[in-house]
C-alpha cells in the first residue's frame, strides 16, 4: 500500500508497570496471588463529569447492566482496592521512576502532580474510575525510524485482571489493581506499520532501563490508527510487538472498505434507518432451528430490523472479517448474536421464517433483514438500537471507536471516550516537584547503550557481529532473567561461547523455518547435548540434527547416540566399502554418499582428506 497517499497516521499509547515496591495508593505488595477467599459484588453506573457531560463510553457500558464480582485476599489487596478506604499518600518510588522515564523521553516535567479521576465503567476499577496524573509532556524519541514526539507521560493505577465473563457477570481479580503504571502517548506522526513496531520497541527498551516490572503483561500497547478519509480508531490489548504491523495493515484495510461501503450507499440513495425493532417471535413459533426453538421454549424473544439498501454489503470483506461480523460485534457487546439475509439462512433452518419476515417488514430486494434472540427485551432493544445507529453511520464513513485486539484483527468494544470522563481527584493532594528534587534523580544508562557495550564484549569473546547483536537483543528482551546461555556457558567453560549462543538463539529459528518444528526445547535437552559435546562424544556440527531427531519423537539419549562421533577405524571401513561398491563414481559423488552416512558425526574436511588418500 501507498501509506503516504492514504494519509496513514498512527499514535501509540504504551503502558508499563513500575516495580515500586508497593501499589500506588496503598502499601500492598506487587505480587500475584493464587487464592481469593474474599468476594465483593458491585454494579456501576455512569454519572456526569465535572462539566455535567456523561461520557458516551461509560453510558454504553452502564446500559449493559453488568454485575461485577471482585475476588481478592488480604495479602495483595486491602480496603483501598475495594473502595472502602481512602487512598494513602502516593508511592514516592513510583514518582521517581516516572520522572526518570520523562528524562529518558526528553520531556518537560511538571512543577506539581495533580491526580484526576478517569471514569472506567467496564468493571476493571472497583470505584468506577482510575486515578491518573500528568508527569511530563512535549518530549521526543529518535532512532532509525526518525523522530517521534511524546505528547504525555502519565502516572496512574493499573486495572484489575478479568478472570471470566459469562452473560451479564464479569469476575475480576484484584492483585493487579492499583499497581503503579506509566502511560506514554506519542503523537500521530508514525506513518507505516513497520515504523509503529520500531517506535514501540524503542520506547519499550528505554522504559526497561528503569525500575519496572518484568514479564508477560507488564507492558501493553494501545494503537490509534486513521487514514485520510477515515477516523481515529483505538485498538487495545497488545503485548506482542510482532503483531503490531499486521494489526495496522488490517485496520487500514478495514477503513478502506468502510469508505467503499459509504460510497456504495450514496449511489443507492440511502436514507437514515429508523430504530424500529419488531418483536417477531410469533413467526418462529414452529421453527425447526434448534437454538431459536430453545430460546422461545424458555420464554425468550426474537426481534428483527430492516436495514434499507444494505443487501449484499454485509458480505464485504472488512479487514480480517466480513462487515456482517463487524455488526455482530455490536450485538456481542450485549451478549447476543445476529443472523441476516446476507448469510445462507438455510444452514440455520430458517428459510421459511426469513421469507415471512420479508413480507412482515415490507423489505425490498435491496434491503437486508437482521434478527437477534434473547431473554431480555430491554437487552435486545439496546443491542438492535446500537446496530441501527452503526448502520446509519455507514453513510458518514468510519466511526470513532475503541476496539479490542483479536489476532491480527480487532473487534468493536465501545465508542471512543470523551472529555466528560475526567474530573479532579479530591482525596489525593497535589505532589510538588521542586527543581532540586528533579535534578537529583539520575537518568540510568539506557538499554541501547548497555546493549552496544554487550555487543562489543561478545565480539571480543569470538562471536560474529550478527550473532552478538542477536544475543544482546535476546538477553534484554527477557529483562532481569539470567539467560540460559549465560548459565550454560558457566557450566561448560571448555565449549566455545559462540557454539552455545548459536544453539540457543539461531537453531530454534532454523528448526522452525527449515524443518517446520516449533516445539520449545527444554533446558534439560540442551544440557544433555552439551554434556555429550563436552565429553567429545558428538561434534558441534551435530547439534542441529540431534535436536531434529529429538523433536520428531526420539528420546534425547537415542538422538545423541545416533550422532556419536565416528572413529577413524569406522570411517575407513565406510569409505572403503563405498569405493568398492561404486568403482565407476567420481570423487564428488562418493563424498556425497559417504556424508549421507556420517553427516553430523564427523567433520567433513576430515572425510574428504581420508577419501582422497584411500582413492
Amino acid at each position: 500500500m501507498d501509506y503516504k497517499k492514504l494519509g496513514l497516521r498512527v499514535g501509540l499509547e504504551i503502558h508499563q508497570q513500575l516495580n515500586s515496591g508497593s501499589k500506588l495508593f496503598c502499601r500492598c505488595p506487587i505480587m500475584r496471588s493464587e487464592e481469593f477467599p474474599i468476594e465483593v459484588r458491585r454494579k456501576l453506573r455512569a454519572v456526569p463529569g465535572e462539566l455535567g457531560d456523561t461520557d458516551p463510553a461509560a453510558l454504553q457500558e452502564y446500559l449493559k447492566n453488568k454485575t461485577f464480582i471482585y475476588k481478592t485476599n488480604s495479602e495483595s489487596s486491602c480496603l483501598v482496592e475495594i473502595d472502602d478506604d481512602p487512598p494513602k499518600p502516593v508511592n514516592e518510588n513510583a514518582v521517581k521512576t516516572s520522572i526518570q522515564m520523562c528524562k529518558l523521553l526528553n520531556c518537560d516535567i511538571v512543577n506539581e502532580i495533580h491526580f484526576m479521576r478517569k471514569t472506567v465503567v467496564d468493571g476493571s476499577a472497583v470505584s468506577g474510575f482510575q486515578r491518573t496524573a500528568l508527569v511530563g509532556s512535549s518530549g521526543c524519541v529518535e532512532g532509525d525510524f526518525g523522530k517521534v514526539c511524546i505528547q504525555t507521560v502519565m502516572l496512574e493505577e493499573d486495572a484489575a485482571t478479568p478472570i471470566s465473563r459469562e452473560h451479564d457477570v464479569i469476575e475480576y481479580r484484584l492483585d493487579r489493581l492499583g499497581i503503579p503504571l506509566v502511560e506514554i502517548a506519542t503523537d500521530s506522526s508514525i506513518n507505516s506499520p513497520d515504523m509503529a513496531k520500531q517506535v514501540a520497541e524503542h520506547i519499550g527498551l528505554l522504559l526497561r532501563s528503569t525500575d519496572v516490572v518484568r514479564g508477560i503483561g507488564s507492558i501493553r500497547q494501545d494503537i490509534n490508527i486513521s487514514i485520510e478519509q477515515g477516523e481515529r480508531v483505538e485498538i487495545k490489548g497488545f503485548q506482542e510487538l510482532e503483531k503490531i504491523p499486521g494489526v495496522v495493515i488490517n485496520e487500514v484495510n478495514r477503513q478502506i472498505v468502510l469508505i467503499e461501503i459509504k460510497n456504495e450507499l450514496g449511489k443507492r440513495g440511502f436514507k437514515d434507518i429508523k430504530i424500529d425493532a419488531k418483536n417477531v417471535t410469533k413467526i418462529f413459533n414452529d421453527t425447526k432451528s434448534n437454538f431459536i426453538r430453545k430460546i422461545i421454549d424458555n420464554k425468550g424473544f426474537v426481534y428483527a430490523v430492516k436495514l434499507d439498501k444494505f443487501s449484499s454489503l454485509l458480505k464485504r470483506p472488512c479487514g480480517d472479517r466480513t462487515f456482517g461480523r463487524e455488526l455482530s460485534a455490536y450485538a456481542e457487546a450485549y451478549g447476543l448474536g445476529i443472523i441476516h439475509t446476507d448469510e445462507d439462512v438455510a444452514k440455520y433452518g430458517l428459510e421459511f421464517e426469513f421469507r415471512k419476515l420479508r413480507e412482515e417488514l415490507s423489505a425490498g430486494t435491496e434491503d437486508l433483514i437482521l434478527i437477534t434472540a434473547g431473554y431480555s427485551e430491554n437487552q435486545i432493544s439496546n443491542a438492535l438500537s446500537l446496530i441501527v445507529k452503526r448502520a446509519n453511520h455507514c453513510i458518514i464513513g468510519v466511526p470513532k471507536e475503541t476496539r479490542t485486539a483479536d489476532g491480527e484483527g480487532s473487534k468493536y468494544t465501545r465508542p471512543l471516550p470523551g472529555s466528560g470522563r475526567l474530573y479532579p481527584e479530591s482525596d489525593v493532594p497535589p505532589v510538588a516537584l521542586e527543581k532540586k528534587f528533579i535534578s537529583l534523580i539520575e537518568v540510568p544508562k539506557t538499554l541501547m547503550e548497555r546493549r552496544e557495550e554487550k555487543i562489543k564484549e561478545y565480539i571480543g569473546q569470538g562471536m560474529s557481529r550478527a550473532l552478538a547483536e542477536a544475543f544482546a537483543s535476546y538477553k534484554h528482551l527477557r529483562g532481569d532473567e539470567i539467560p540460559m546461555i549465560d548459565s550454560l556457558s558457566k557450566l561448560y567453560p571448555k565449549i566455545e561461547f559462540s557454539v552455545i549462543a548459536r544453539m540457543i538463539i539461531e537453531m530454534p529459528k532454523e528448526l522452525k523455518t527449515r524443518f517446520k518444528l516449533e516445539q520449545k526445547v527444554d533446558r534439560r535437552v540442551y544440557v544433555s547435548i552439551l554434556d555429550a559435546l563436552n565429553k567429545g562424544e558428538v561434534p558441534a556440527d551435530s547439534i542441529l540434527y540431534i535436536l531434529v531427531e529429538h523433536l520428531t519423537g526420539k528420546s534425547i539419549e537415542e538422538s545423541i547416540e545416533k550422532y556419536k562421533i565416528v572413529t577413524d577405524t569406522e570411517l575407513k571401513k565406510i569409505i572403503s566399502d563405498t569405493i568398492k561398491n561404486n568403482k565407476d563414481k567420481k570423487e564428488s559423488v562418493l563424498m556425497g554418499m559417504i556424508m549421507q552416512k556420517v553427516r553430523g558425526r564427523i567433520d567433513g574436511q576430515k572425510v574428504a582428506k581420508m577419501l582422497r588418500e584411500m582413492m
